[in-house]
């Protein structure tokens, strides 16, 4: 775990906006964060508990941005926004309540399951063979899995701005320690599948604390 902390550390550029964006941060963590987060993402972030007493000790920074408008995909021209929550049930943060962790452990955020059947070595073989590329198509569900030899293989000439906020690939913190250098921070960021796959599996409040101090 220290050596996701200290990566995680390194990395506060996507480090920061996963949380603002997607963590229920506390009243308290807003004020000890308060100089580090997005506000953007914060005002954004479905699970805070945006409480009258919340809305109101941050007035004044929330009123200094806009919400930032999360786009996970486009299809026909339309973009998709994620709705992780029901506007009618809404579960947020409260301390001590395993409901409402039970229920954010369990959201799937930006989901993009490898079927099982996924043939990686008969793909690579028809790659190398034909010396082709795959397609980058940003539907998640029509999102061929690249494999991570083609990755490897071809590292220097990808688009990886495209490939940063790609929902097909075997995302792990593996994955994302191995191309730390290649991804493009404005484009991960978007990314909720690696978040989904990357950080979210260790994300708590002591976690977020050995990472931001």
């Amino acid at each position: 775990m220290e050596h996701k902390t200290t990566f995680w550390n390194k990395r506060n550029n996507w480090f920061i906006p996963f949380i603002s964006e997607l963590y229920p941060l506390t009243k308290f963590q807003l004020i000890q964060y308060e100089e580090m987060l997005d506000w953007s993402r914060v005002k954004a972030n479905q699970f805070i508990n945006w409480s009258d007493d919340v809305k109101d000790c941050f007035a004044e920074k929330l009123s200094e941005v806009e919400a930032y408008d999360s786009i996970l995909y486009v299809t026909e021209g339309i973009p998709i926004s994620p709705g992780y929550q029901s506007e009618n049930k809404k579960l947020f943060r409260e301390d001590g309540e395993a409901e409402f962790w039970r229920y954010w452990n369990n959201i799937l955020f930006g989901f993009c399951k490898v079927a099982d059947n996924y043939d990686e070595k008969g793909i690579m073989q028809l790659l190398r063979s034909f010396d082709c590329t795959v397609e980058l198509n940003e539907r998640p569900f029509d999102s061929l899995p690249i494999p991570t030899n083609f990755i490897r293989e071809r590292k220097e000439t990808l688009p990886w701005d495209v490939i940063s906020r790609y929902w097909g690939l075997k995302w792990s913190m593996e994955l994302l320690e191995e191309f730390q250098d290649y991804w493009v921070a404005e484009s991960l960021i978007q990314n909720h599948t690696a978040f989904n796959y990357c950080l979210k599996g260790d994300l708590n409040d002591k976690f977020i604390e050995k990472v931001l101090g």
